[in-house]
């Protein structure tokens, strides 16, 4: 057998470790012992050792295999685990190694939960699993505290942050190792039954009935990114969320988001009551493009949706742009080459997202020749606008293209309800 000496720390000083009787430690071995197999303690005065303490487990003099003055035997147990080990006395004093040691440990994960609940208790079996010293869940969520380990069994508290995925042991020992789960972990998610009223007012409290909503950190509304968040809710239950909507709300689906990040939509609706849109006469853009219109390429580096739900005016669909402070036109509508002929006005809705308020859109409009009008925009609601044909865009005949361009800024509109009056 190889002994690997390891220094260790004794109850004597120099003049006793020279033919005294205190008990001293001088090394252990062989490193990367695999439990159950022997293990030997070299030192003087080793038969005055009562007890050997490991970390996880305790071995009485009367398991020993051997004990002498200088050296002891003994079999690794099942849960002995790494770090330092301490030799006990009839007297107060223990010896206390001054290096850990450490085994050579195969990890054997035998089972996992189908599906846990965050902020909730989930049990690892297998063999070893005591020896795991982390485990990662998806998107690098880690857990490195456990409610209990032994040798068969490994408990750990689901945290909040965690998302469905694979499992990543970290095991520890003579030869460090990840062990990945065979299966995908499934992380429980909130769920929405219903939400209350369906058509309301921004202002007013909107009730969400549904599944696990104790994980919910916040509720997103259509007209913003940032969601609601637990600590402005009126109240939460595991079943039950009321929350006021807020004032920058919009028609469409609501979100709730969980601790993961991940959100999760209903399939109801939340109506906001608007004035009702003036009727277009000539219909470029609603729901769809109409009338033989096509979005074209545009250019700058923002970018354009015409088949957005985010943030709708009326019907189901809208038209996001998000502008990126370069002087881009995102949006581009071509092929058209609709006349003019008994028609005014050139009509459109556009609602401003938070930060947008006062800057300025210029819409360009071809036929014939090429007329530029500055829109305004409005931040936190949806503001109709009717354009005259003659004034604004030199009483064109047809209209052959248009554009959506920001005159050097970033930030992102909604469109809705294109069209001539």
């Amino acid at each position: 057998m190889v002994v690997l000496l390891a220094s260790a720390f004794s109850a004597c000083d120099d003049s006793d470790e020279n033919g005294g009787s205190e008990v001293v430690l001088e090394s252990f071995g062989p490193t990367g012992a695999k439990h159950g197999e022997s293990i030997v303690f070299i030192g003087q005065n080793l038969s005055k050792v009562t007890a050997i303490e490991f970390v996880g487990a305790k071995v009485e003099k009367s398991a020993f295999t051997l004990q002498t003055s200088g050296k002891i035997e003994l079999i690794v147990p099942e849960a002995t685990q790494e770090g330092k080990v301490m030799l006990l006395t009839a007297a107060p004093d223990t010896i206390t190694s001054k290096t850990e040691i450490s085994f050579e440990v195969v990890v054997a994960i035998g089972s996992i939960p189908t599906e846990v609940k965050p902020g909730e208790n989930m049990t690892i079996t297998g063999e070893y699993v005591n020896w795991i010293t982390e485990v990662w869940f998806a998107d690098d969520v880690v857990v490195t505290d456990f409610v209990s380990a032994s040798v068969n069994e490994l408990v750990l508290t689901v945290p909040m942050e965690a998302k469905t995925g694979l499992l990543n042991f970290v095991v520890g020992g003579t030869e460090p190792d990840v062990i990945e789960s065979d299966e995908q972990l499934i992380v429980t998610l909130p769920g929405i039954t219903t939400i209350s009223p369906t058509t309301a007012e921004r202002g007013e409290d909107l009730t969400i009935t549904g599944t696990n909503l104790d994980l919910v950190s916040g509720v997103l509304f259509k007209g913003s990114d940032e969601p609601v968040t637990s600590a402005d809710f009126i109240s939460q239950s595991e079943t039950e969320i009321v929350v006021t909507i807020p004032a920058f709300t919009n028609k469409g689906k609501i979100s709730v988001v969980a601790f993961s990040g991940v959100a999760v939509e209903s399939s109801d609706i939340l109506v906001i009551p608007l004035p009702p849109l003036e009727a277009l006469g000539f219909v470029v853009y609603d729901d769809v493009l109409k009338n033989g219109w096509q979005k074209w390429g545009g250019w700058g580096s923002g970018s354009s949706d015409i088949n957005n739900s985010d943030n709708v005016r009326e019907g189901n669909k809208g038209i996001k742009i998000v502008f990126a402070n370069d002087w881009g036109g995102p949006l581009q509508f071509g092929g058209g080459n609709s006349s003019t002929a008994g028609f005014t006005k050139f009509g459109l809705s556009i609602f401003g997202t938070p930060g947008t308020g006062g800057q300025v859109v210029n819409l360009i409009v071809k036929g014939g020749t090429t007329e530029e009008k500055q829109i305004t925009i409005v931040e936190g609601e949806w503001t109709d606008y009717n354009l005259s044909l003659s004034s604004d865009f030199g009483n064109p005949s047809t209209i052959t293209e248009m554009f959506f361009q920001s005159r050097g800024w970033a930030g992102t509109i909604y469109v809705d309800g294109i069209g001539l009056r």
